[in-house]
């Protein structure tokens, strides 16, 4: 998703809600994610003299661009392209809606562009994960950025990597909500999984395996518009990742709220935001009144 204008690059990329089977994609897992187009990250280069980041981005943005550049020379065999970096950014960081990845991938993006390089789907995702675990030290799986490479929803297997795009109803009536004033990385909680696992926790591994069963049973619910059945495997999946990690206040009072209007729900991510699948069109608007009338920011994915 690049464009030219007026001598500059400019490229996007969006959020992604995970449905159901995360956070099995660490682990060899399966998981169906969706973008979440509403809210996206933006990165633009244009021709300087030299390779710099302007635009007054702030100590944590611009280490993440500076390391998403080194990476991309790395990865290509060049020198960082002499441009003008800059990036901005709707998604809100730190609630488990992809911020930061999206922030990567649309950084690889402009630069590819700029270079003339092509990226393959998985080529992208896997050296936007490389960058975060290597040069940022964040712990984290392949899913997010593979929905971002693609920027559509995806069936993801994980031993081996593979993608299946699917096209599920337009009206699907998909939500996500989030609290950005209580935004906590998940880097702490994909460290502490990745620990216990290694370490063979048999709670883990087993706990991944079943949510890799739920990612299967997703895809296929999808595959055959099976609303009931996406909505089990959405629930099933949040019911085995909370006997699995501690679930932050936040989430469970965002799915708490999801269940009492009448619809089911997921962790989107592993920050605080959640996922929610509605009945119809008119559920989502009524079900949006419920997360207004606790402080929650909602978007519906209709």
């Amino acid at each position: 998703m690049s464009a030219r204008t007026a001598g500059s690059i400019v490229s996007s990329c969006p959020a992604r809600a995970a449905l159901a089977g995360n956070p099995s994609d660490g682990y060899g897992g399966a998981v169906v994610a969706v973008p979440v187009d509403d809210l996206t990250a933006v990165a633009s280069v244009e021709p300087a003299d030299d390779f710099r980041i302007v635009g007054g981005l702030g100590t944590a943005l611009e280490r993440l661009l500076r390391a998403t550049a080194a990476s991309f020379a790395e990865h290509t065999g060049t020198a960082p392209p002499a441009v003008a970096l800059s990036a901005t950014t709707t998604i809100p960081r730190s609630v488990g809606l992809a911020g930061s990845s999206a922030l990567i991938v649309a950084t690889l993006r402009a630069l590819s562009a700029c270079c003339g390089h092509a990226f393959e789907p998985i080529e992208l995702a896997e050296l936007a994960l490389r960058t975060e675990r290597t040069r940022l030290g964040v712990e984290a799986g392949l899913q997010d950025r593979l929905v971002q490479a693609v920027g559509r929803p995806l069936a993801m297997t994980f031993d081996p990597v593979g993608f299946d795009v699917l096209d599920p109803p337009a009206d699907l009536p998909l939500f996500v909500a989030w609290r950005a004033s209580e935004a906590q990385t998940s880097d702490v909680v994909h460290r502490s999984l990745r620990r216990r696992f290694d370490a063979g926790d048999e709670h883990v591994r087993a706990s991944m395996a079943g949510l890799a069963e739920q990612g299967h049973r997703a895809a296929s619910a999808v595959r055959a518009g099976d609303l009931n059945e996406l909505g089990a495997a959405m629930s099933r999946t949040f019911e085995i990742r909370s006997m699995m990690i501690d679930i932050d206040a936040t989430t469970a009072e965002l799915v708490r709220t999801s269940v009492r209007a009448g619809a089911v729900a997921n962790s989107a991510g592993s920050g605080g935001s959640i996922v929610g699948l509605a009945r119809d069109d008119a559920h989502v608007t009524r079900v949006e009144s419920a997360f207004v009338s606790i402080g929650a920011e909602f978007r519906a994915l209709v």
